[in-house]
């Protein structure tokens, strides 16, 4: 999501102006967007229009118009490419009547004005981490050249520059390479200092490294060096994150070509999601050894959030169930979510494109490792009594 503009007053009433960019946003706009509030956007009506001639008939034209409506009601799904809008209009203009009944669509890349009488906590929270790339990003990328690099976020819609570094090297000289290497070493060092400036390891699942020869290993190496140096053992344990690709150029369109490799997709699929194959592992492990520690299904899984509190280590669900069209049932498994990490838990969800994903979806898409044994957890309550 793109911010445009915010103005609030004293009372915590105020308008935000946004721009919507993929699915999720729509997702977090229906959220957002409550019965009575005022959205104010562009869409198109048929208008009539009354010919000079009183003897002709009214001709029909297509037209963008503003409309400020007070929202009774807002559908979507997530399979749609837009989020719709009921509700009656609070201005009037030359082409609709005030307090006429409307249904307007937020489409991608449209920007519309949003206006509550209280803004909590809750509503800008939302907004601030649609808005936020660190949030949204999964991918971190650096791609460089002797001399020059690109520190980058990538999230499923765009690629974002954080930063770029530049250095003069100057070429070896035959016999001679001390000032080339000395200035090729602090150029590294540079690269290193904006690598851990913008690129979160904690929250990213891949850190990918490009460029032509062997530039992108000797980052990886300045990289871990440092780690060393510092004892940074969390950039230590993460190496396995850092991926290495080839590309002609050390700008961004050698970041394009790079990622466009049939290989590079795979490894960094397997690097992005390695997590989520160690703990299905882990998951796997408990539920064969039948220590109790380990169920799946919704009703166990509900079961164990609900009744057991911080009972849950890890909740694993995948995004076919956490995106699924059934908005009702997307709350719910949102409101599991939020509850398990009240208590403490962590919540992964599993990308159904890969076959971690796909092993989860087989045991219903939903499933808990505990803290501690509860033997029982599916039978019933009417089954105790």
């Amino acid at each position: 999501m793109k911010l445009i503009s915010q103005e609030f007053e004293k009372d915590k009433s105020g308008k935000i102006t946004l721009v919507a960019q993929d699915k999720d946003d729509l997702w977090t706009l229906y959220n957002l967007i409550s019965k009575d509030d005022e959205i104010t956007l562009r869409t198109q009506r048929n208008i009539k229009k009354k010919s000079t001639n009183s003897a002709a008939s009214a001709t029909t034209i297509r037209k963008t118009i503003k409309l400020t409506l007070n929202v009774e009601s807002n559908e979507f799904l997530p399979s749609d490419e837009s989020m719709r809008i009921k509700g009656r209009t609070t201005e009037q203009n030359d082409d609709v009547p005030l307090g006429s009944y409307h249904t307007a669509e937020i489409q991608f890349d449209e920007k519309f004005t949003l206006h509550k009488d209280n803004w909590d906590e809750q509503y800008l929270k939302l907004v601030s981490d649609s808005c936020s790339i660190e949030a949204k990003a999964e991918l971190g990328a650096v791609v460089l050249e002797e001399g020059v690099a690109h520190v980058c976020l990538i999230t499923d819609s765009m690629t974002v520059l954080r930063a770029k570094v530049e250095k003069s090297i100057p070429r070896k000289r035959r016999g001679d390479s001390s000032g080339h290497d000395k200035a090729m070493d602090k150029f590294l060092s540079m690269c290193v200092d904006s690598c851990l400036r913008h690129l979160n390891v904690d929250h990213l699942k891949a850190i990918l490294i490009v460029s032509p020869g062997f530039t992108a290993k000797l980052l990886l190496d300045k990289i871990m060096a440092r780690a060393v140096t510092d004892g940074n053992k969390t950039l230590l344990q993460s190496k396995s994150k850092f991926v290495i690709a080839g590309s002609s150029t050390g700008y961004l369109q050698g970041l394009e070509e790079a990622l466009k490799s049939p290989e590079l997709k795979k490894q960094l699929s397997d690097t992005k999601f390695q997590q989520h194959v160690a703990l299905f592992d882990e998951f796997t492990k408990y539920l064969n050894d039948d220590e109790g520690k380990a169920w799946y299904g919704e009703a166990e899984v509900e079961k164990a959030v609900m009744e057991l509190q911080g009972a849950v280590k890890v909740l694993m669900i995948t995004d076919t169930l956490f995106k699924t069209d059934d908005i009702q049932k997307r709350k719910h498994f949102i409101e599991l979510g939020d509850k398990v990490k009240e208590d403490g838990g962590e919540v992964v969800i599993f990308s159904s494109l890969h076959d971690s994903g796909e092993q989860l979806n087989q045991l219903t898409g939903i499933a808990v490792i505990l803290n501690y044994p509860v033997p029982n957890l599916d039978e019933s309550d009417d089954e105790d009594d």
